[in-house]
């Protein structure tokens, strides 16, 4: 398991393919219509509600706020005068970015592919997805609000075909066979890492690749930061029960034996330092059983 660095002159390769990229979103996810304009007020006029019920929550304590205030995901250009700031900024555009640089995956790695996108928020990234030619995408994310949001961004604003919202715990994902994840920002979010990536693997169909997106920690050795929820360096109890909510953070090394752990090969994993993040390919080749003692859900496939 050789460290993995991306070759010279990476920075530069990312920040011209976002340049072309955000160009290429732009033009194809603009508004022109008036009954587009309608579909989308409809999502936009969500922005900065509370809603805890309608997440099945019996109350807001110790629920993150992102899950119980409806925020816009990605930057939008809708139009010249309509531009929607999203939480995650321009996410939806570095990351493919990232991941096609670092990891020289082709520029038509998505295309006729289906594709699990696990952390959809409100659709930003679904809709990279299918510019890059994605022939189905399958929208997952737990709040549900931001699963409808992806679906009808999607299906009604932009009518593009076979695009789904599924509103779901990839925990629960037990359905369906895809030849792409794309896991962007989500398995430091998760009390069990290992299982959830099992949970992707059993998504895959045999050569399917996992593309995975984490905060993390620059050291050599297969370590985690125990981020945890229950105590706050800073701030208030009712920040953490808004907004804390990181769980494990893991070092490159250590992300590779999660995904080696959950079944994946020729994994590879880079650590990217202005953004402390960590990016990481794997891929199934076959299926191949995991080691049950201790496992949460000993009945796994």
């Amino acid at each position: 398991m050789a460290v993995f660095k991306p070759k010279e002159g990476y920075a530069e390769r990312v920040t011209a393919r976002m340049q072309a990229l955000q160009a290429k979103f732009d033009e194809a996810f603009s508004v022109t219509s008036p009954q587009q304009q309608a579909e989308l007020d409809i999502l936009l006029a969500q922005i900065g509600t509370v809603d805890w019920e309608g997440e099945g929550y019996q109350s807001p304590e110790r629920q993150r706020d992102l899950s119980i205030k409806y925020c816009w995901g990605h930057n939008h250009r809708f139009g010249d005068d309509q531009f929607v700031k999203g939480r995650m900024g321009d996410r939806h555009v570095r990351l493919i970015s990232e991941f096609t640089e670092g990891f020289e995956l082709p520029d038509d790695f998505f295309k006729g592919r289906s594709v699990l996108d696990i952390g959809c928020w409100t659709g930003g990234t679904t809709l990279m997805l299918k510019l890059l030619g994605a022939t189905q995408v399958v929208a997952v994310d737990e709040v549900r609000k931001y699963a409808n949001t992806a679906h009808a961004l999607a299906s009604r604003v932009f009518e593009l075909p076979d695009v789904e919202g599924l509103a779901l715990s990839l925990y629960d994902l037990e359905e369906g066979k895809f030849d792409c994840v794309y896991v962007p920002g989500v398995v430091y979010h998760l009390s069990d890492p290992v299982l959830g990536l099992r949970r992707l693997f059993n998504r895959l169909k045999d050569g399917g690749d996992i593309l995975v997106e984490s905060a993390g920690i620059q050291h050599e050795q297969s370590m985690c930061w125990f981020k945890g929820n229950g105590r706050h360096f800073g701030g208030t109890a009712d920040d953490l029960n808004r907004s804390g909510w990181a769980w494990f953070w893991p070092s490159a090394k250590c992300l590779e034996e999660w995904l080696y752990e959950a079944g994946f090969d020729d994994v590879r994993v880079f650590y990217s330092e202005p953004h402390d993040r960590l990016y990481a390919y794997g891929r199934r080749t076959r299926h191949q059983e995991i080691t049950r003692a201790g496992l949460s859900v000993p009945n796994i496939e």
